[in-house]
């Protein structure tokens, strides 16, 4: 996505329009969901993607005929054997075409993340460092919180939005509100700052909650939960150990298990899956 808008913004500047592909819905089988984008530029030259196949070289096309005649549009695809764009994935695809113009205010709305994918990372150690970059990779807009100063280093974090330092106990009183569209990962260095923030994401209508763990961490800090006044039910919200059983052990392991379900979480396939 910073790809997409760091590209965005230089055409513009450069006195040079560029039309922005992004799929608005989808229905049925299709390889990528609302939100994802392709950027065309007047060379002609595409970043990002909406699905590759003729589908793509279709609204690649139509974008370059909207570069010259600076209109936006909106097309639907069949993917369906036989269908408009000639795919076999069985579904078809709302393409929104917005032309952006040098001068447009409006190049950093268009990129903006359209489920407001925000996961509010709660500690900065090595964990942290490496699910913050995978989370990138999957275009999940993160913003950490540590309350050492010394771990928030932007080099240490490269693709994260934001870093906040701070007491943990008055977290959530900085930030913006927490909306059911969020996702919260906890992974402070100590147990105490654990219930901490938890104590507080719980009261939220966070999407996802997440806390880095063994079991036997996992059961205490549900217990010293349960002690402090929440129920089973709020308590259970948690994903603790967090991750998805892929039998990792390493930071970088540990990261690709954690944003493995976040992302089972934003495709809705979490409660399907079985954890070990």
């Amino acid at each position: 996505m910073r790809e997409l808008l760091h590209a965005l913004l230089r055409e513009l500047e450069a006195g040079r329009p560029a039309v922005l592909c992004s799929i608005a819905a989808s229905r049925g089988s299709t390889p990528r969901g609302p939100g994802a984008k392709m950027l065309v530029l007047e060379n002609g030259s595409t970043l990002g993607t909406i699905g590759g196949g003729a589908m793509e070289h279709e609204a690649a096309l139509l974008a370059r005929e909207l570069l010259e005649t600076g209109r936006s549009e909106r097309r639907i695809y069949a993917l369906a054997p036989g269908g408009d764009a000639g795919m076999l994935c069985g579904g078809e695809v709302e393409v929104d075409f917005r032309y952006l113009a040098p001068g447009d205010n409006r190049a950093l709305e268009a990129l903006a993340p359209d489920r407001a994918d925000r996961v509010l990372l709660f500690g900065g150690g090595h964990v942290a460092r490496e699910l913050a970059r995978v989370l990138a990779l999957a275009e999940f807009s993160v913003e950490v919180w540590d309350e050492r100063p010394e771990v928030l280093v932007p080099a240490f974090f490269p693709e994260a939005a934001v870093l906040r330092c701070g007491p943990y106990a008055d977290a959530l009183a900085a930030l913006s509100p927490v909306t059911a569209a969020d996702y919260a990962v906890v992974m402070t260095h100590g147990h105490q700052a654990d219930f901490e923030v938890l104590s507080q994401v719980l009261k939220t209508p966070a999407r996802y909650i997440g806390c880095i763990g063994s079991r036997s961490k996992a059961a205490a800090v549900r217990s010293r939960l349960l002690d402090a006044g929440f129920s089973q039910a709020e308590a259970d919200r948690i994903h603790s150990p967090i991750g998805l059983p892929i039998g990792g052990k390493t930071p970088g392991e540990i990261a690709v298990s954690a944003a493995a379900e976040l992302i089972a979480c934003r495709h809705g396939r979490l409660a399907s899956l079985t954890r070990g």
